[in-house]
């Protein structure tokens, strides 16, 4: 006993603090940023233990070629003017820039043990940067650290990242020129056979304690595949360890139902802006916050810089991704009782249940929905109000590749019923990939345009099988749907997008984006932006953006007067006497407590108000000035109006 006591407390000195109660194998330091060169050992809780490791990325073994037998402490010092390895790869797309500088690179150290009895100890990952000023450089982003074997990403024949051996052969079965965009290779493969294994380290910038985990990566996106800088499918699997990451990614996501933080995903996107790859790449986490609170679901984002096996990889948006776990951890429906189709086919759920939405679709498009029974039994199996919100934000921020074009469009449901909430059997859309839009090709000045008669004149009859547009066109017909889509761009104007809303939430993302995009563009280019325009592009391209939801704001009102043939629209101003005491909700938006609100709204239609007393107080009453009260003791009204009003909500 005195030998063993002795021999711990040798131990003892030998470890750092804390490094006692440890089990299995641990770093001398942390992963993180360090601003001097770092010396790093390599602990087991079996000094008898051989540890090997490796500084590529790939797993270590006893005889790997990149593996190295652990026998002391060895340096870590700044790599950056190491030479680019992963960045100057060829065949990743047909036309590719490859770097002329050295790119931030950092150490990724992966240990792993073979014990005296030959059992193995768990991989031990870790990421090391050395010389990088992390606030600079990435300012309150995470770090996402990516390691895996290069070759799954690279290789000719498997690699998922390239064009590969999938781009030679169909390459020559071409009979004509194709563009870029058209091209086919190995990153256009999907399903299992083209996920790879990936050990995913996230790295807070506050320093907190982020995540280590082993998952699979797949090749995200349509089009945008063939971009250099792809987007990355990040997936949890039992296969790999664990069914879900249990980690609160998105610090402001909070459930659906309004239960808590969702703190399990199944699987994020590491997400390349898609077409707003190489403009403003803020467009889609920009209206994804703007739509929050609306009727349908919104994806959470956040900036992040991601590194490949130690290599700077570029800007991402960490993007939420919807799937069957993702409707249980928000809404609470169980993952087996949810099906999800994505642009007409099953994404989640059997196959079968493609008959569910077919019965839905086929109802609601093929029956007279000025019939009041026909219309009511429509909103038994879709949330009318909601698709009412989903159609009108698509077309206020003018979507060229979304629903009205049968494209990025997912919808869900529970199969079996309950007396849940979301238990109901309804259908209800998702939102995403909505950067194609607000005329991100052009210079921000067509905010004038008419992308409203297309749709309610249009019965989608040239539309082969289940176009969207002839769902909407026949709910379209009934009064009650028009008035629901008409005040849904009403609110969406007045409320989601005034113009305090729009600047103030570009000017929280916009710093950020700026910073790290000017080091994306040194990474992946193009060329032509880093030669001739690398410190304004971007700065240039939001202010399009900007310059068009100013000038959708001030003319859309006036784009619905013509093509509705409504009178001019009428400014209301709605108030609250203490906006501590409560506030108001517009139809089916609730406004900002603490703020005023002012919009317009067309005399044609009445508009809903109701009070909403805070926790402790009450509601007292409405005084209006130029408009009709349907009641003006009831928390809920309809006003009716034809010229500039006021209303405010008495609460005590």
């Amino acid at each position: 006993m005195r030998k063993l006591i002795m021999a711990l407390l040798f131990l003892c000195l030998l470890l750092p603090a804390g490094a006692l109660a440890q089990e299995g194998l641990w770093f001398s330091h942390e992963s993180g940023f360090y601003a001097d060169p770092i010396e790093v050992e390599i602990f087991c809780d079996d000094p008898e233990a051989d540890i090997y490791y490796t500084l590529d990325g790939s797993v270590p073994t006893e005889d790997g070629e990149s593996s190295f037998y652990y026998d002391g402490a060895f340096p870590l010092e700044d790599r950056t003017y190491e030479p680019n390895e992963l960045s100057a790869i060829g065949g990743v797309a047909r036309t590719q820039y490859i770097p002329e500088d050295n790119v931030v690179k950092a150490h990724v150290i992966r240990a792993w043990a073979i014990y005296p009895d030959g059992s193995e100890s768990e991989v031990l990952n870790g990421t090391f940067f050395v010389g990088v000023d992390r606030e600079e450089h990435y300012a309150d982003v995470p770090v996402i650290s990516l390691m895996m074997n290069s070759e799954d990403l690279f290789d000719y024949e498997n690699g998922i990242y390239v064009m590969g051996a999938y781009w030679a052969e169909w390459d020559s079965q071409q009979e004509s020129k194709y563009e870029d965009w058209q091209t086919q290779g190995n990153y256009s493969q999907r399903g299992m056979d083209w996920e790879r294994p990936i050990t995913v380290q996230f790295l807070p910038a506050d320093g907190s304690e982020g995540f280590t985990q082993d998952m699979g990566v797949r090749i995200k996106g349509g089009v945008s595949r063939y971009f250099p800088q792809k987007s990355l499918r990040l997936i949890a699997r039992e296969q790999y360890g664990k069914k879900q990451l249990k980690y609160p990614v998105f610090t402001d996501n909070l459930r659906a139902d309004g239960t808590g933080l969702v703190e399990k995903y199944k699987s994020i996107t590491l997400r390349n802006g898609g077409n707003d790859s190489e403009t403003t790449r803020l467009r889609d986490p920009y209206f994804q916050q703007l739509a929050e609170g609306l009727g349908f679901m919104t994806q959470a984002t956040r900036p992040c810089v991601v590194f490949i096996n130690g290599e700077y990889w570029g800007t991402y948006t960490l993007t939420e991704e919807y799937s069957d776990n993702a409707i249980e951890n928000n809404f609470g429906v169980a993952n087996q009782n949810v099906i999800i189709i994505k642009n007409g086919r099953v994404e989640d759920g059997e196959e079968s249940d493609i008959l569910l939405y077919e019965d839905m679709f086929d109802f609601i498009a093929g029956s007279d929905m000025t019939d009041e029974a026909n219309y009511e039994q429509a909103g038994e199996m879709l949330d009318l109000p909601a698709f009412a919100q989903y159609c009108a934000f698509h077309l206020y921020i003018d979507n060229v590749d979304g629903i009205f074009q049968n494209n990025n469009w997912q919808i869900w449901r529970a199969r079996d019923t309950d007396d849940t909430a979301y238990g109901d059997g309804k259908w209800r859309f998702l939102l995403f990939d909505t950067e194609h839009s607000a005329d991100i090709w052009g210079d921000g000045r067509s905010f004038s345009s008419d992308n409203l008669t297309a749709v309610i004149t249009n019965d989608g009859s040239e539309h082969e099988d289940r176009h969207p547009q002839k769902l909407f066109y026949s709910l379209y017909q009934n009064e009650d749907f028009r008035r629901e889509f008409i005040m849904a761009l009403c609110d969406l104007r007045n409320v989601n997008f005034n113009t305090a809303r729009l600047e103030s939430t570009l000017n929280e993302m916009r710093p950020i984006y700026e910073l790290l995009m000017r080091e994306t563009y040194l990474r992946f280019g193009p060329d032509w932006i880093v030669r001739w325009n690398l410190d304004n592009y971007q700065k240039d391209e939001i202010e399009q953006l900007i310059t068009y939801m100013r000038g959708r704001y001030d003319r859309y009102p006036y784009v619905l007067k013509k093509v509705i043939g409504f009178e001019y629209p009428v400014e209301a101003t709605i108030t609250v006497n203490d906006a501590t005491l409560g506030s108001v909700q517009v139809n089916r938006t609730q406004i900002p407590l603490g703020e005023s609100f002012t919009g317009l709204y067309f005399p044609e239609y009445d508009i809903t108000v109701t009070a909403i007393p805070a926790e402790g107080h009450t509601f007292k009453g409405w005084t209006a000035e130029n408009a009709t009260l349907s009641d003006e003791t009831a928390a809920t009204v309809q006003v009716s109006f034809d010229k500039k009003f006021t209303l405010q909500a008495l609460f005590e």
